[in-house]
């Protein structure tokens, strides 16, 4: 099986279209239609069942998928181990990161990072737990890096920094009038909270638990950002990572507040396939984080 054939075949499945899987590695159609047939002629199977404009994967076609992911990571690996050798890193690094990670403690670690090696080029997708441990498993990225709890089995996890997480109004609001709000205080309020399947929002879930098992009214964001922006304009409270909200801290435009109930401090983590544990990016964007 030539590599170009399975990249044909690993796009047009990530594609679900013959002509967008051709554009996106500057082939033609016919091309693509082509490298299809010479892996069905190989192996003697359908890979796919073609209905009108549209296509089903077969059983031969799934396993072919999962391996073909697998086999081009290898080649491009050999050929990273191989400019390793030459003291060279260049390419791309991909990246999952969860919210807080990706948006207040990446980007530092990024820079220091190109001023080390300009040759190579990252790429970050932010998302919540959840979806980068897929990603990570998918091998849609080479390496996640998590704040919250996930399914380790077949990958590597290891923590790399500690983050505390506080509960937080805009200054003004009613409880940061109150010296130690209590658990009823919190019960009353209204809370804004990340969605289900964050880090955040599993720490949030426990503070909720931990005061009475309570439903609060709440809004739901999907971004550190959005709840953030809510809390300084009056929504509610919140529990947030306290590197989201160092500077509005110390501006006075947000208050921790001193609650009686027991806050959490929780670790960041990276997760990667034994498969990326060589990779020369995943080397060298480890060592970065290291050295933080």
């Amino acid at each position: 099986m030539l590599l170009e054939e399975l990249k044909t075949f690993v796009a047009v499945i990530e594609k679900k279209n013959f002509t967008r899987a051709g554009e996106s590695l500057n082939i033609s159609q016919p091309t693509v239609s082509l490298h299809i047939k010479h892996l069905e002629d190989e192996l003697k199977a359908s890979l796919l069942v073609r209905a009108n404009k549209t296509f089903h994967i077969t059983p031969a076609g799934v396993v072919l998928y999962e391996r073909a992911i697998q086999l081009l990571h290898l080649a491009e690996q050999t050929k990273e181990e191989i400019l390793w050798q030459h003291n060279e890193v260049s390419g791309i690094l991909r990246i999952a990161a969860s919210y807080t990670i990706g948006e207040s403690v990446l980007p530092e670690i990024l820079t220091r990072l190109h001023y080390k090696y300009p040759d190579l080029h990252v790429e970050v997708a932010i998302a919540n737990t959840e979806d980068v441990e897929i990603a990570v498993r998918e091998f849609r990225s080479d390496i996640g890096c998590i704040e919250g709890s996930v399914q380790t089995k077949g990958l590597i996890i290891q923590p790399f920094m500690e983050d505390e997480l506080i509960l937080v109004a805009a200054s003004g609001h009613p409880l940061t009038n109150i010296r130690h709000p209590k658990g009823a205080d919190l019960q009353t309020s209204h809370w804004v909270m990340r969605e289900v399947g964050s880090g955040t929002r599993e720490y949030t879930d426990y503070l909720l638990q931990s005061i009475g098992n309570v439903k609060p009214s709440k809004t739901v964001i999907s971004s550190n950002e959005g709840v953030k922006k809510a809390i300084l304009c009056g929504l509610g409270i919140a529990a947030v990572s306290i590197h989201t909200v160092k500077a509005e801290l110390d501006s006075g435009k947000l208050v921790q507040l001193k609650v009686d109930v027991p806050l959490q401090k929780r670790i960041f983590s990276t997760l990667y396939s034994p498969l990326m544990a060589a990779k020369k990016h995943v080397t060298v964007f480890l060592e970065e984080l290291r050295s933080k």
